[in-house]
């Protein structure tokens, strides 16, 4: 049998860490880079860079009453992508365990909820700095605001479908009509 040197399996070990350093340094990099390049899953957030614009003015001084206004539009606007992102989550998960949703998507749909939550206690910290127990008072505020904008698009909607509606009994009439006079 022939001898092997006591440095062989020490060479083999540290082969062994290297390949697995690299291999675990190339994996981080790619998956990094990956989650930079994430198409975000909202567009961009007029109401935050509002708001900040409006903080950060120094000439003329802002009027508190319009920065709180501001951060009200700012939290109204996070309460209408939650919302968006709950009525989102159960389907998505669905079809990202069946497979029909690629790992890329989920993803992005990940980050966009950690994104609003990080946004949502940043709203409230701003809002915690205008005002002492505020931020329960300007999110029920601002959910009402959003609920109130969804029942006013409702009701534009209403007139023509009332006219729809006139016009397809008006048709569903003459039909009538002539058929009984035949």
């Amino acid at each position: 049998m022939a001898k092997v040197s006591v440095y062989t399996p020490l060479a083999y070990l540290v082969l062994l860490v290297t390949a697995l350093a690299l291999f675990s340094t190339v994996y981080r990099r790619r998956k990094v880079h990956r989650l930079v390049n994430l198409e975000p899953w909202f567009g961009q957030h007029v109401e935050r860079d509002i708001y900040y614009t409006l903080k950060t003015q120094s000439e003329p001084k802002v009027p508190e009453k319009m920065l709180k206004a501001a951060l009200l539009r700012r939290a109204a606007e996070n309460v209408r992508r939650i919302v968006s992102l709950q009525e989102s989550k159960p389907a998505l998960a669905e079809l990202h365990q069946r497979g029909a949703v690629g790992d890329e998507l989920w993803t992005r749909f990940l980050a966009a909820e950690k994104i609003m939550d990080a946004e949502v206690m940043e709203c409230a910290g701003e809002a915690n700095a205008l005002k002492e127990g505020w931020p329960q008072i300007m999110f029920q505020t601002a959910a009402e605001m959003v609920q109130n904008d969804k029942i006013r698009v409702r009701l534009e909607k209403v007139p023509a479908q009332q006219e729809q509606a006139r016009q397809e009994v008006e048709r569903l009439r003459a039909r009538a009509t002539a058929e009984l006079e035949g």
